[in-house]
C-alpha cells in the first residue's frame, strides 16, 4: 500500500510538472508577438500594469491548460480564472476598456466547462482563438505602446490561427469532423502567415505547422501530447515573429 501511495505520488508530482511546463510555454507563446512588435516601436515603455498582466496572463494559461488536459473538468481551474478576473480588475481599473476586454476571456473559459452550452466544437475554438488574440497579446501590446491600431491586430492574427490549428484536437473528438476542421485551421494559419514579409522563419513556421497536421492526422491516439502540442505552437510563434 505505501509503495503504491509513493507511485500515485510521482505520478501526481509529474502530471504537475507538465502542467506548469506547458502553461509556461503557452505564456511565452501569448506574450513573443505583441513585445516583437512592441520593441521595434519608439517611445516603447513599461509600466507597473505590466506586472498584473503577467500575473493575469500566467494565471489565464495555467487554468486553460489545466482544462485542456482534463477535457474542461478541472475545479481548480475556477479559482484560478476568479484571480486572474481580480488582477485584471486591480491593474487596469483607470482604463476600462481594456479592463473589459481582459475580462471576456475569463468569463468565457468558464462557460467552456459548462456541458449544456457545447462549446467544446468548433465554435468554442474559434471563440477562444479570437479572444485569445484580443485579450493577452492585444493587452499587452496596449500595456507597451499605450494605443492600439487595425496594424497591430493584423500583426497578431497568427496567435489566433495558431490555437485554432493547434488545439483542435483537445476541443473535438477524433472524428471526419474533426479532421475537417483542422485542415481548415491549417489552411488559415498558412494563409495568415502570408501577412508577414516571406522569410526563411516564416517557411520554417509553416512547414512546421503541416509536419504537425500530417503527424495528427496519422497518429491513432485521440489527441496528441498538450506539451507537445504547446511547444510546437511556440516554436510556429517564434519563427513568425522573427526579426
Amino acid at each position: 500500500m505505501r509503495r503504491l501511495n509513493s507511485q500515485q505520488y510521482h505520478v501526481a508530482f509529474d502530471q504537475w510538472q507538465q502542467i506548469l511546463a506547458t502553461a509556461a510555454i503557452v505564456f511565452i507563446s501569448w506574450s513573443f508577438a505583441p513585445f516583437s512588435y512592441a520593441v521595434g516601436v519608439s517611445g516603447t515603455h513599461f509600466n507597473a500594469h505590466m506586472g498584473m498582466l503577467f500575473l493575469y496572463e500566467f494565471l489565464i494559461a495555467y487554468s486553460l491548460v489545466l482544462l485542456l488536459k482534463h477535457r474542461f473538468q478541472a475545479p481548480l481551474a475556477w479559482p484560478l480564472l476568479g484571480l486572474s478576473a481580480l488582477c485584471a480588475i486591480a491593474g487596469f481599473i483607470t482604463t476600462p476598456l481594456v479592463m473589459l476586454l481582459l475580462l471576456l476571456l475569463p468569463l468565457f473559459t468558464v462557460l467552456l466547462t459548462w456541458p449544456t452550452l457545447q462549446l467544446q466544437n468548433e465554435l468554442g475554438l474559434f471563440t477562444c482563438g479570437a479572444l485569445l488574440m484580443l485579450t493577452v497579446p492585444v493587452g499587452v501590446a496596449y500595456t507597451s505602446l499605450h494605443f492600439i491600431s487595425w496594424e497591430i491586430v493584423t500583426y497578431l492574427l497568427p496567435v489566433m490561427t495558431t490555437t485554432w490549428c493547434f488545439w483542435a484536437p483537445f476541443f473535438m473528438p477524433r472524428s471526419n469532423r474533426r479532421a475537417l476542421v483542422m485542415l481548415i485551421a491549417l489552411l488559415i494559419l498558412l494563409i495568415s502567415l502570408l501577412s508577414h514579409p516571406l522569410r526563411w522563419p516564416i517557411l520554417a513556421a509553416g512547414l512546421i505547422s503541416l509536419g504537425w497536421w500530417l503527424f495528427t492526422m496519422y497518429k491513432k491516439t485521440p489527441e496528441p501530447s498538450l506539451l507537445l502540442t504547446c511547444l510546437t505552437q511556440m516554436l510556429v510563434i517564434v519563427f513568425t515573429y522573427w526579426s
